[in-house]
């Protein structure tokens, strides 16, 4: 078995497929007629699964967003791996919360419904707060609707957090899927993992 040091890449977060993740993706595919013909932007994506399945309901442009070089790469093998064209999909590493102009720009392409959608992104109090201002300013520049899945970590759940966050949001739970036991194991007993609905 190999350890953590001989990996070569640095925190591969990205190699996970977390709950979040999962849910979002799960949602996506059984939401075909609300995503299809859509712009969507899928915000820390990892290993790409949220973006696969938009690609795959039809949504006319996916811009695939993540820091990390390694999780773009991964994405695009798994696009491949899965037989879904690219065709209408933009890969970015740049930090989206430092460049509305490049989300109000990508959005300015459609006349349609738009969406931000992420995964397992609420892990911190502090990188938090950030988002939601950034999901904010997004919202009322262009419009988009914000869908998160989340397994309930506590930035996201516990009432000290929501209520210490200058920015306030009206959070929508629209769907809940069970976790296999594997995933529960894994993820401090989560058993369950949630889509929710921002409104800012």
């Amino acid at each position: 078995m190999s350890t953590p040091e001989a990996c070569p890449m640095a925190d591969p977060y990205w190699a996970f497929y977390w709950p979040g993740g999962q849910a979002m993706t799960r949602f996506i595919l059984d939401h075909r007629k609300t995503f299809g013909g859509k712009h969507v932007i899928d915000f820390g994506a990892g290993c790409g699964s949220a973006s696969i399945a938009a690609s795959l309901v039809g949504a006319s442009r996916v811009l695939v967003n993540d820091i990390d070089q390694y999780a773009l790469l991964a994405t695009l093998l798994n696009f491949r791996l899965n037989g879904v064209s690219v065709n209408n999909v933009s890969f970015s590493q740049e930090n989206l919360l430092e460049k509305d102009l490049v989300v109000k720009n990508f959005f300015a392409e459609s006349d349609e419904e738009k969406f931000i959608i992420l995964g397992d992104m609420f892990y911190d109090s502090d990188f938090a707060a950030s988002l939601f201002a950034f999901l904010k300013r997004s919202q009322k520049s262009s419009g988009t609707r914000v869908f998160v899945g989340d397994p309930d970590r506590h930035p996201l759940t516990e009432k000290r957090s929501l209520e210490s966050y200058r920015t306030k949001f009206e959070k929508r739970l629209v769907a809940e899927y069970s976790l296999p036991g594997y995933v529960i194991r894994e993820h401090y007993g989560f058993n369950t993992a949630k889509v929710f609905e921002l409104v800012f």
